[in-house]
């Protein structure tokens, strides 16, 4: 399964980015990190986006992302945190390549994620509400992924480690 495209998703703060650029120096495979590649090629941020065009337009920019990166091999792809709550690109990304799920308890998703204020679906008041409330309503779209990881209680190479073990086993 190393010849395949590997995409690493799941909630914020989970630590898609990082796992994904460890596994990157580990198999030698070229690592992409959606969110920055639409912040560069549209020169502003996700939350700009999300908040001068909507979660609609930035969902069909980070599709079309998507299928581009799709024609490509021997890549490592952070996805967005919600780029595979979408049907179909959730099936073409298994079609194309393997899928890990990164999850982590809600209160480490919290600690992990309290000082920052550039999540748009995280803005304002009540921080940890919002994330519980995404997670409940994202939980049986989260459970159709086979391939899983709890990173809650591991460091980024033992993530990277544990993503490499599922690879490997096919």
């Amino acid at each position: 399964m190393l010849n395949r495209n590997i995409f690493i998703t799941g909630f914020m703060g989970t630590g898609k980015s990082s796992v994904a650029q460890s596994l990157s120096c580990q198999t030698g495979k070229t690592w992409l990190d959606m969110d920055s590649i639409i912040e560069n090629r549209k020169k502003t941020s996700i939350a700009k986006i999300f908040n001068t065009k909507g979660e609609a337009y930035f969902r069909k920019i980070e599709k079309e992302l998507l299928h581009e990166i799709i024609t490509q091999q021997d890549l490592v792809v952070a996805t967005g945190g919600g780029t595979l709550l979408d049907e179909e690109n959730y099936l073409l990304v298994r079609e194309k390549g393997i899928v890990i799920l990164l999850w982590a308890r809600p209160e480490v998703i919290f600690k992990r994620l309290s000082k920052e204020n550039s999540r748009p679906l995280l803005s304002g008041e009540n921080k940890r509400e919002k994330i519980l409330y995404l997670l409940n309503k994202r939980k049986k779209l989260y459970n159709r992924f086979v391939h899983r990881i709890d990173t809650s209680d591991l460091v980024i190479e033992q993530v990277a480690n544990e993503v490499l073990k599922i690879c490997r086993e096919g």
